[in-house]
């Protein structure tokens, strides 16, 4: 069953045509999708990505550029991962591009400085941050995990890693966050797109 969020719980329609909102502000907008490995983050990003301006920028572009240089995990890998999200997203924020698509597994609380981070480095170009939380089902999660373009992409592919995983890590809603929470388990990505770029009136292509 759909679970929609903290601030548009009610009143949504998940299968009826959503009618796409043109911006009225020109701001740059950081639009970080988070949650559990497997919950269909990067789908849906790439779906916002194609009814919007939006450029998609997912976590697993820096982690490549790292694994050139370190294996994964090892100190300067993560330094070299962070300073190229950071190099990203600052870029796009001193450029005044439309907006950003960032993907992240987020876990709190160890993550939070990492965030904190992030903040600052793009808050003095005036971007606007929103969030959104992809929830889905632990059998849903463990479905999707063992498909194919994961495993080539280097992403968690078994059932066994994304145990490990969820182990390791806190997935919750980011707090002092207005999240937009939306559960994916039923819904296709396209749909779960639209619902966001209406929640928070994205700009349409080409405009």
């Amino acid at each position: 069953m759909l679970s929609l969020g903290l601030h548009a719980q009610a009143n949504c329609q998940p299968c009826r045509p959503i009618k796409l909102v043109l911006c009225t502000k020109r701001m740059t907008k950081l639009l970080i999708l988070y949650g559990a490995e497997a919950s269909g983050k990067l789908t849906i990003a790439r779906e916002i990505a194609s009814l919007t301006n939006l450029k998609l920028f997912h976590n697993h572009v820096s982690i490549d550029v790292g694994r050139v240089l370190f294996d994964y995990g090892d100190e300067r890998f993560n330094d070299l991962v962070w300073k190229v999200r950071l190099a990203v997203l600052e870029s796009a924020a001193k450029n005044n591009l439309p907006g950003v698509i960032f993907t992240w597994a987020y876990s709190h609380p160890e993550f939070q400085p990492l965030l904190d981070n992030l903040l600052a480095t793009v808050s003095p170009y005036g971007v606007e941050v929103l969030y959104v939380y992809v929830k889905c089902s632990q059998n849903e999660l463990e479905r999707r995990v063992t498909n194919d373009d994961r495993k080539e992409a280097g992403k968690a592919h078994t059932v066994e890693i994304l145990h490990k995983q969820q182990r390791a890590k806190n997935h919750v809603v980011i707090p002092n966050t207005d999240s937009f929470i939306v559960d994916s388990t039923d819904l296709p990505p396209h749909e779960v797109a639209r619902m966001i770029v209406s929640e928070f009136r994205l700009c349409e292509v080409g405009t």
